[in-house]
């Protein structure tokens, strides 16, 4: 009897008093941006992602040099923000580079009409014009072919074309591909990024990059193939997009130390806009701007282009108009206040963003 009495004390003691119950999900939690796919009127098999929300503001965003359609992931560290200014993101993969078939005749034409096509698959008429990097001579052939489908463009350390002396311009083919071979075959030496830029204070940027030179250059079997780069690398060579007289608002952001993408490329941009022009400059920093000021991006885009993002005492707010960095008090900085320090934080689901 005491036996019995002392089992039966223990299992008394050995269960919790308040015991909560479990809150079970009814939904699987997102692991990334599915990839679609499209088959054009061409006959080309175009992948595509979309984060799909309806009523959001649509955003067609371009990537840089050798990114395929999950490049938008690589700004998913501000992915709380995007949610909370509705945005809507659509990628539309580039010849050769993720799941995305290498065509040697593929054109700035070509990528155009698979565009416009995607966009009416996706019942989109107007949309945000993003690019960044290599993007921007991209966009120039989308900004020049539907002004009129463009709320608004926006241009981040993003190219025109490459001047005629650039030693790029000067390789045939095959000499480019060899070039490229090495970096294309070992993405994180093609994304290799300075150590004290965006990559030190955004936790696994380096890593997810990394993984997106993975999925470009090798998720169909490209084996690390340099074609479609190399390709991409020419066709900067060519003459810039014919865009003139753009009329919807224009967002340009540039680093002045950048020696890739220096502030000229906007410049040019700037002087075939026939509407209102907002020209962030950034002093001092390099081509990295475009994740760095992705926050102040998704402001411009989300309507709140008239004002500027600034981190003070701790606290981020907007400040109206542009705010030149050299103007701002001391300890003041520009974008939200991670980038103060390093982020450390977990990422936490935003319930709220949904409502």
């Amino acid at each position: 009897m005491i036996l019995r009495w002392l089992a039966l004390a223990a299992l008394v003691l050995a269960t919790p008093v308040s015991a909560q119950p479990i809150a079970f999900p009814d939904h699987f939690d997102p692991i990334g941006t599915p990839i679609s796919s499209l088959k054009t009127s061409e006959g080309r098999t175009v992948h595509y992602t979309d984060t799909g929300e309806a009523g959001w503001r649509p955003m067609l965003f371009i990537g840089g040099v050798g990114t395929s359609a999950r490049a938008p992931e690589l700004v998913s560290f501000l992915d709380t923000l995007r949610r909370r200014l509705k945005v809507r993101i659509v990628a539309v993969e580039r010849n050769g580079l993720g799941d995305t078939a290498y065509d040697p005749a593929w054109t700035f034409a070509d990528y155009t009409s698979e565009v416009q096509q995607i966009l009416g698959h996706l019942g989109i008429g107007k949309f945000a014009l993003v690019a960044i990097s290599g993007g921007g001579a991209y966009a120039g052939h989308i900004a020049a072919a539907m002004p009129e489908r463009i709320t608004s463009w926006h241009m981040l350390a993003a190219i025109a074309s490459a001047p005629a002396d650039n030693p790029v311009c000067k390789a045939d083919a095959a000499t480019l591909e060899a070039m490229l071979a090495k970096q294309v075959g070992a993405p994180r030496e093609f994304w290799a990024m300075p150590p004290d830029g965006v990559a030190a204070k955004v936790n696994g940027f380096a890593d997810r990059a990394a993984d997106e030179g993975a999925h470009a250059y090798f998720i169909a079997g490209q084996h690390g193939d340099a074609r479609a780069v190399a390709r991409e690398y020419h066709r900067f060579c060519d003459a810039p997009a014919p865009v003139a007289a753009f009329p919807a608002p224009a967002y340009f952001y540039y680093g002045e130390a950048d020696k890739l993408v220096p502030p000229s490329q906007g410049d040019f941009w700037a002087s075939k806009v026939a509407g209102k022009v907002t020209f962030r400059r950034y002093p001092g920093e390099g081509h990295d701007v475009q994740y760095r000021h992705w926050d102040q991006l998704l402001l411009d885009v989300g309507g709140h282009g008239d004002a500027t993002l600034v981190c003070t005492k701790g606290r981020a707010g907007l400040v109206p108009g542009l705010v030149e960095p050299a103007a701002l008090p001391r300890g003041d900085t520009l974008g939200v206040c991670a980038w103060q320090g390093r982020n450390t934080a977990p990422r936490e689901p935003d319930h709220a963003a949904h409502k």
